[in-house]
């Protein structure tokens, strides 16, 4: 028995040496040279305020005009397809974040004698039409306006059911507010300054 396991003694170093000798070595990583790195490509920058409305914009069939627009308001012509063209206007209002869509060219009511009518004719139109509303500012212009949360992601589809219908709606109030103004027809739209956000106010109650 003793020679048995003085003979085991032996073996077991023996094999512990195999397996050792076995295992593969550790060795650190070669040092990476800089110029196999590359170079780095930075991050796209976020499109602008503009060319997320000109891509928007792209699929209406509207045209801009760039002469009249600014960094925060782009100005869009859209040929109506039974005739005529409505300017609308729209701005990147950062102090509430939001997206304001300006339709305007209505008129005045700053001399009509029947304001009141007025009014209430725009009060009636705004119960009636499912985007936006009807306005009277600071200066007394008429406007058409809708506002959306800027910080949300506008889609595609939601951009041109708000931009259409707009279009829709002021071709088709444009006539009947100017008839109840006493003034004579548009045949054309004009394009127009964006009106602040802060000289609005609603159209009245009585």
């Amino acid at each position: 028995m003793r020679r048995i396991a003085a003979a085991s003694v032996p073996l077991i170093l023996m094999l512990t040496g195999v397996a050792q000798a076995q295992q593969p070595r550790q060795t650190a990583p070669p040092p990476i040279d800089p110029g196999q790195l590359g170079t780095v490509k930075p991050a796209p920058r976020p499109a602008t305020f503009t060319q997320r409305i000109k891509q928007l914009l792209a699929r209406t069939g509207a045209t801009v005009d760039d002469s009249r627009g600014t960094a925060d308001m782009v100005v869009s012509i859209y040929p109506d397809p039974k005739g005529g063209k409505t300017t609308i206007v729209l701005v990147n209002d950062k102090r509430r974040n939001l997206l304001a869509f300006y339709v305007y060219n209505f008129g005045n009511v700053k001399d009509v004698k029947n304001k009141e009518e007025v009014y209430r004719y725009l009060l009636g139109a705004n119960d009636a039409i499912s985007v936006g509303n009807f306005f009277v500012d600071s200066e007394d212009d008429i406007g058409y306006k809708y506002l959306v949360n800027s910080q949300a992601t506008m889609s595609q589809a939601a951009f041109e059911f708000v931009y259409f219908t707009m279009a829709t709606v002021a071709r088709e109030r444009k006539p009947e507010i100017r008839k109840v103004l006493g003034l004579p027809p548009l045949s054309d739209e004009k394009p127009t300054d964006a009106k602040k956000a802060s000289e609005e106010k609603p159209p009245k109650k009585n």
